[in-house]
């Protein structure tokens, strides 16, 4: 079992995205924009317009400086709920 963590920018729709990869499938992902941020899990894939990644880790293009720890993805996820 392997997990990925990534924080990545998408400048044309001005969104921050930080992904947790398990087994090469996102299972958790954070989207930041506008100074909020909107969580979305597995057990919970869709928040209004946001969708959980639904695209497998290989499939997708990241660059080595995209790829952070786990304990940065889990700060950021756990002040998205306070």
């Amino acid at each position: 079992m392997n997990d990925y963590y990534i924080k990545k920018y998408w400048e044309e729709e001005d969104i921050l995205f930080y992904l947790h990869f398990h087994n090469k499938l996102a299972v958790r992902q954070i989207e930041v924009l506008s100074g909020e941020a909107v969580c979305l899990t597995i057990e919970n894939p869709i928040q209004g317009e946001h969708l959980l990644c639904d695209k497998e880790l290989d499939d997708l293009s990241f660059e080595e400086s995209d790829y952070i720890s786990e304990e940065e993805f889990n700060k950021v996820w756990s002040l998205s709920f306070i």
